[in-house]
């Protein structure tokens, strides 16, 4: 039926709307979770990456400080060979049997030759030579052709040449560790045994040089390891560093446990997801909250102004038959004028309640026009005359001087009838309420002074909030909605002003502050 389609278009409009915010809410409510699950899954992850690389430079500066601890170990037992062989050479008779005797007696040396004039005379390779001094002659042989080749690799300076060091030669796979020292045209060296060498080294390693696991190789060849575990083809030392010169060849690497990088990465994943899916969860639940408060309260202001609306219209027609049968009675002379007036006056603060109601679900859009102050003072002072009259209350009304200004004359009447019904029906003791006007130039002040018992201080605090009410002798047997004062702030405010409350002896004052515009 046309008549049905007519009522059911509104609900379907409303019901529209809901779903459409609800859709804007949830859309709103996945951005923004996904916007905290993103930044705390980006900062974990990248916690994970500093943690890891954190791990790995402190994994290799420890490398790098036990390969110099033994580094230093070695060279150091270098340089404690260099120390004696140099005293030897410095006091070594050259004579060919108490070379082969120091040969023979020393486990340190492996060889002594001696030039004189760059010419070969120990080994003397015109005498018939065993196996071991055959080889040192044909190593030696190109020394002897070019001395050059004792300085190639020592430390020069302008001022001296140096007369003693180390020399390297190659015999066949092993290195020839060779100190020699020159004096006047004599030049001795003598071959340092690289397997006593090498044999003093390992027996005096410390293993707190390399608790986790070192090798020590010499061009490739191993020559000590010492690995709690042993090394994978796949498995790359720590950090690698050659010794200096004349053990150049020799090369240091270093070995620590593998790091269980999956394992950090996988704790930190699972933590990460763990985090993520606990905000997400706490997000959900703030959301149904939300929406179940928002939707209740919707709920209760729909019901609100629904119910608000049902009154007024009932209302209405009481008000108006009420004012014909004044009129009528008015007009005849009748008796029943004065309870006609009562029912007008009641219908008319009824309908003021319900607007408040209807003010504090939905505050109507404002609208800002030259207002008259004193005419609009003096109508509010006409309707509620009759109010206060029939409590046998006076109501003085004093306005200092002509005052206009821009505003919502809606508002401010709805301000101005709300602070009179609150003193009608809270301060009737008094028997006296004086509403006064006065500006400065900037605002204009209106004042609300009734002369009953008053409030306490800390109560002055709370009257504004909504649904409160004093609970005092004041109140008993008054009815109220609690929330006349809190639409009178909050319509203050709309129009830039404020409302304040101050305790007099007796009563109290109210001031609505409006600003010039």
């Amino acid at each position: 039926m046309p008549g049905d389609k007519i009522f059911l278009s509104p609900v379907n409009h409303s019901t529209a709307n809901k779903l459409m915010k609800s859709q804007k809410s949830l859309f709103l409510f996945v951005i923004i979770t996904a916007l905290i699950l993103g930044v705390i899954s980006y900062f974990g992850f990248r916690a994970l990456t500093q943690e890891s690389t954190l791990n790995e430079y402190q994994t290799q500066q420890l490398a790098k400080s036990h390969v110099a601890q033994t580094q230093s170990f070695i060279l150091q037992q270098l340089n404690q060979k260099q120390v004696r062989l140099d005293a030897m050479l410095a006091y070594l008779s050259l004579d060919k049997n108490a070379l082969n005797t120091l040969i023979s007696q020393d486990s340190d040396i492996d060889g002594i030759f001696v030039l004189q004039n760059n010419k070969l005379v120990f080994p003397d390779v015109s005498q018939p030579l065993s196996l071991k001094d055959q080889k040192l002659a044909e190593l030696i042989m190109p020394v002897s052709h070019d001395p050059a080749l004792l300085m190639a690799k020592q430390h020069k300076s302008e001022d001296k040449t140096p007369d003693s060091g180390w020399l390297v030669l190659q015999d066949n796979h092993y290195p020839a560790l060779i100190y020699w020292r020159k004096t006047d045209n004599d030049t001795v060296g003598v071959k340092l045994s690289y397997v006593k060498f090498l044999a003093d080294v390992i027996s005096a390693l410390d293993t707190d040089f390399a608790p986790d696991g070192i090798k020590i190789s010499d061009n490739g060849q191993l020559l000590y390891q010492l690995l709690p575990e042993p090394i994978g083809d796949n498995q790359t030392s720590s950090y690698s560093q050659n010794l200096p010169f004349p053990l150049h060849g020799w090369q240091i690497d270093y070995y620590t446990a593998p790091t269980n990088g999956q394992s950090l990465y996988s704790l930190g994943i699972i933590l990460i997801v763990t985090i993520i899916l606990a905000v997400g969860f706490m997000a959900l639940m703030l959301y149904r909250e939300f929406n179940r408060a928002t939707r209740l309260a919707s709920q209760q202001v729909s019901f609100v102004g629904q119910v608000s609306h049902e009154l007024k219209t009932p209302l209405t027609n009481i008000t108006l038959y009420a004012e014909m049968l004044n009129e009528m009675e008015a007009e005849e002379n009748g008796q029943n004028a004065h309870y006609l007036g009562v029912i007008i006056s009641e219908s008319q603060r009824l309908s003021r309640l319900i607007q408040n109601v209807l003010t504090f679900t939905k505050l109507p859009q404002i609208c800002i026009r030259q207002v008259d102050i004193n005419q609009l003072m003096n109508q509010i002072y006409t309707v509620f005359i009759p109010v206060f009259e029939a409590k046998d209350i006076q109501l003085n009304l004093n306005i200092d001087g002509q005052l206009s200004t821009k505003t919502d004359v809606d508002r401010v009447t709805q301000i101005i009838s709300n602070l009179l019904s609150n003193a009608e029906k809270y301060a009737a003791t008094g028997k006296r309420v004086d509403l006064n006007v006065e500006q400065d130039n900037d605002n204009i002040y209106i004042h609300i002074r009734d002369y009953g018992n008053g409030i306490t201080a800390k109560e002055i605090k709370q009257i504004f909030q909504p649904f409160y009410r004093v609970k005092s002798s004041i109140t008993e047997g008054v009815t109220g909605t609690g929330i006349g004062l809190t639409i009178a702030r909050q319509l203050a405010e709309t129009l830039s002003g404020e409302i304040n409350a101050i305790n007099n002896e007796p009563g109290m004052t109210f001031t609505l502050r409006l600003p010039k515009r």
